[in-house]
């Protein structure tokens, strides 16, 4: 399956929809969607406050997407950018809770939740 990905921003907030498999496949143009994102492609003033990639429609997780968003988070961090995953369910949720990168990525970089 495809993946379909697309960028909405709401001042300094950016959000990535994601919809189809985040996978192999896919990985390289999802890890190039969070770096032109986090760089502040699309806003007039440069990188965002914060960066939340939804999974609402994210059929299917493997490693390779999982370490995607592993990757956006660190860089975030390093930026200190606001990075969250949110709306995972099915198998993108199960993959979290069993990694246990589900905190890490659904959480506020001071380890809080919304």
């Amino acid at each position: 399956m495809s993946l379909r990905i697309r960028l909405e921003t709401d001042g300094t907030a950016v959000t990535i929809r994601l919809a189809g498999d985040l996978d192999l496949a896919t990985e390289h143009d999802v890890r190039e969607s969070i770096a032109a994102a986090l760089d502040g492609d699309g806003l007039d003033g440069g990188a965002p406050d914060s960066l939340t990639v939804d999974l609402a429609d994210v059929a299917f997780l493997d490693c390779r997407g999982l370490s995607t968003l592993i990757h956006g988070r660190h860089v975030a961090d390093a930026h200190r950018i606001a990075f969250r995953v949110r709306n995972a369910t099915g198998i993108p949720a199960s993959v979290l809770r069993l990694t246990g990168t589900l905190d890490y990525l659904t959480g506020l970089p001071d380890g809080s939740h919304p």
